[in-house]
């Protein structure tokens, strides 16, 4: 691949990334007080860089598709992620770039790994179903373990929880999802590093803010243990995927982990029509990762 094309598609991907998928956690910090909006997005980029680098290489697409090239399903997963980045939706990366390979497999007439196709999938079905109940859980637990604290210590209890889950978490969903797109450029490698870091940056400090206000202030009003409690149901869930090479659907684990929190008391405000909406959005994407990647394909072959 051209020099000036890879350092491109690396750049471009990074700040999509970072566009759609930091907010999960920028929102969650200062939702919940813990931080003001700068150093959020600068403790979460840190965060997401040091998990690419650190697990970022257990992701492989051709784990699912054996390509020549993926850089035409790259750029399929570019423009759809872009287009849902204008308009603020938090959809999932892993979602559209299954959706983009599969389309280009349509097009090429490639067989598909349908084994491995098929725990994907499952895990995007199963997994914030899981994490429903596992936040619930860890709720109780740090509610317990919150009565056995002194009043004065509280607050700095509270504050290291969701700095803890929060790092955890953007941790794995870089390593898992900016891991498996970046892995579809030929002649990646740890050099690009600086420009990954660039773009991540770009994506969590100018962009991320709206979307922060979909997740963290629209779907649902959680104290900052419910936080804390759905950040850890999903990075945990995540960081297992990613062990195995699976791409996760992300925004479906984190949305399912902030639903079970604010459902593990007895008062809880859920937006059901955002939610709702983003169901549609998730199933939208994926189609249209599909078409688009299709067509791209048969025009560029």
């Amino acid at each position: 691949m051209d020099f000036l094309l890879l350092y491109i598609l690396c750049l471009v991907s990074s700040i999509l990334f970072s566009w759609n998928n930091s907010s999960l956690f920028v929102s969650g910090m200062t939702s919940s007080g813990a931080a003001k909006f700068r150093y959020s997005v600068i403790f979460t980029v840190l965060s997401m860089f040091l998990g690419l680098m650190l697990e970022g290489w257990k992701m492989n697409p051709s784990k699912l598709i054996i390509f020549n090239s993926f850089e035409i399903p790259l750029i399929a997963i570019l423009v759809v992620l872009l287009i849902c980045s204008v308009l603020a939706i938090p959809v999932s990366i892993s979602n559209i770039a299954v959706a983009s390979l599969i389309g280009s497999s349509l097009a090429l007439n490639i067989q598909v790994n349908q084994i491995f196709l098929t725990i994907t999938v499952l895990s995007w079905i199963l997994a914030p179903l899981a994490t429903m109940y596992l936040s619930k859980l860890i709720y109780l637990l740090l509610m317990k373990l919150s009565r056995c604290i002194r009043m004065g210590e509280l607050y700095f209890y509270t504050r290291l929880i969701i700095y803890s889950t929060s790092f955890y978490g953007a941790y794995t969903i870089s390593a898992n999802n900016l891991g498996f797109i970046l892995s579809m450029l030929s002649g990646y490698s740890i050099s690009l590093y600086p420009i990954v870091y660039i773009g991540i940056l770009i994506g969590a400090s100018i962009f991320s803010e709206k979307i922060s206000y979909v997740i963290g202030d629209r779907l649902a009003i959680l104290s900052p243990l419910k936080l804390s409690s759905s950040l850890l149901s999903s990075s945990l869930l995540l960081w297992i995927l990613t062990q195995v090479g699976i791409p996760a659907a992300l925004t479906q684990i984190m949305i399912g982990g902030l639903v079970g929190a604010a459902l593990s008391s007895s008062t809880h405000i859920i937006n059901v029509r955002l939610f709702k909406k983003l169901i549609l959005s998730w199933v939208a994407s994926f189609l249209l990762g599909v078409v688009f990647s299709y067509i791209l394909v048969i025009i560029l072959k």
